[in-house]
């Protein structure tokens, strides 16, 4: 279980479908967590979200992904991630990004390493009832720079479900 939350222990698409419509129900501009998915010749390999409370006031945004098994170890979540924080520094205007991963997700921490997140610290979560230990990670907007060409369009008249006034 790489996840803080077990989600995928009761993965059907009856679940999938009300995790996102619940997300979307309870949107609001003081605490919102935007979802989006990575496609791959037509086909959805993983998905990325981004997250907040009180963003207009704090300008931090919590980032989490997952990516099918299938398609780990090929860039694709290296991908995701670095455009989810370009979306969050370019776009939303945030000042800082955090994200984690537990213990035994390597993979998930080298991506945070490699995207110039810094370690802060640890704390222990129980997916399934038992601890683990999680890695914090954050990122500041002056320390981010975009290792691919990400094109943000459209997104001034969303800006207020963000919590942002243009």
């Amino acid at each position: 279980m790489p996840f803080f939350v077990a989600w995928t222990d009761d993965l059907n698409e009856d679940a999938f479908l009300a995790f996102h419509r619940g997300a979307r129900e309870t949107w609001s501009p003081e605490r919102w967590s935007c979802h989006f998915v990575t496609f791959l010749r037509g086909h959805a390999i993983g998905t990325q979200a981004i997250e907040a409370e009180g963003f207009a006031k704090e300008r931090t945004v919590d980032t989490g992904s997952w990516l099918g098994a299938p398609f780990q170890g090929q860039g694709y979540g290296f991908e995701q991630r670095a455009a989810v924080l370009e979306f969050a520094f370019k776009g939303l205007g945030a000042r800082a990004a955090t994200s984690g991963a537990l213990e035994h997700n390597i993979a998930s921490q080298r991506i945070s390493e490699k995207l110039g997140y810094r370690f802060t610290g640890t704390h222990e979560v129980a997916p399934r009832g038992e601890p683990v230990r999680h890695l914090d990670y954050r990122i500041e907007r002056d320390e981010w720079r975009c290792p691919i060409p990400v094109e943000l369009e459209g997104l001034e008249p969303a800006l207020p479900l963000f919590g942002i006034t243009p």
